[in-house]
């Protein structure tokens, strides 16, 4: 059982990265397309709750910020979890470096992408990702009694 809970850790923080990845190296007419599906959803919500029509661009721009939070809060937590059940004795500390380096790679990769471009200003929101998901992960782990999971080296 403690095996699983192992490989589980591994497998979700592989997911979580391996998503990121995918979302970076999109070019950027399909990560545009993405970000107005989840545009146009906001829209139809947001007039069927208050009849008034949206500008789109600062809904577009701050859909495109929020998706890097919600991307790193995955990584962070799933991050933390996969470093306390392989036995970690720091696994918050090796979850923000980790979430860290990764989001630097993430956006030094995007100068590979043709129409990418290195955006400074999606560092607050990966942040604001990973500290909130590692926060999370630590609540769980000090009040669930199955996410106390310590693992021996075994």
């Amino acid at each position: 059982m403690k095996k699983t809970y192992k490989y589980a850790a591994l497998a979700l923080f592989a997911l979580s990265a391996l998503a990121i990845t995918a979302f970076t190296f999109q070019n950027s007419s399909h990560s545009a397309a993405l970000t107005m599906k989840f545009v146009n959803l906001f829209e139809r919500v947001h007039f069927h709750f208050t009849g008034t029509i949206v500008a789109w661009w600062p809904v577009y721009h701050m859909m495109r910020k929020f998706a890097h939070t919600i991307e790193y809060f995955f990584l962070g937590l799933t991050a933390c979890f996969l470093f306390n059940v392989w036995g970690s004795k720091h696994y918050a500390g090796w979850a923000l470096a980790t979430s860290a380096t990764w989001s630097l790679i993430d956006q030094t990769s995007k100068l590979r992408v043709p129409g990418r471009e290195f955006d400074p200003t999606d560092f607050p929101f990966d942040i604001a990702g990973y500290l909130l998901g590692i926060g999370l992960a630590l609540v769980l782990i000090k009040t669930l009694p199955m996410a106390k999971v310590k693992v021996s080296n075994n």
